[in-house]
């Protein structure tokens, strides 16, 4: 099946994917095709990030034709964190490693309240 990837503010590729590919393996192809790294791309479905370890399939609404859209995000804390890692370690258990501390950082993020980040905000400023 067809479907197009839409870059904020940017252009358009369309795909080949079969229903059994990853969201990751689409995040791939993206890479060869626009030369944005899979790291620095959340797609989004009708404005919901989509999982990289989920198929194409598992989302009903992905069919011939789908647009999806393709944020980019910012590589700067995930690169100095990589570069970090590197310096001990091998290309690959860096990645891992990096991958684990991102996905933990973001979880552990979105369980703060705004009283939280505003508390830490202040903490900073104060510093």
């Amino acid at each position: 099946m067809q479907i197009t990837i839409k870059v904020l503010k940017g252009q358009d590729c369309t795909l080949n994917v079969l229903p059994s590919s990853t969201i990751l393996d689409v995040k791939k192809q993206i890479e060869s095709a626009l030369k944005i790294q899979a790291s620095n791309q959340k797609l989004l479905l009708l404005g919901r990030p989509l999982n990289n370890e989920a198929t194409v399939a598992s989302y009903p609404n992905i069919k011939n034709g789908t647009k999806l859209n393709l944020v980019v995000m910012k590589p700067a804390l995930r690169d100095c964190i990589h570069r970090a890692f590197r310096k001990y370690y091998t290309e690959q258990q860096s990645e891992l490693l990096t991958n684990h501390f991102i996905a933990d950082f973001e979880k552990r993020t979105k369980e703060l309240s705004l009283d939280d980040l505003e508390r830490l905000a202040d903490n900073i400023t104060s510093a």
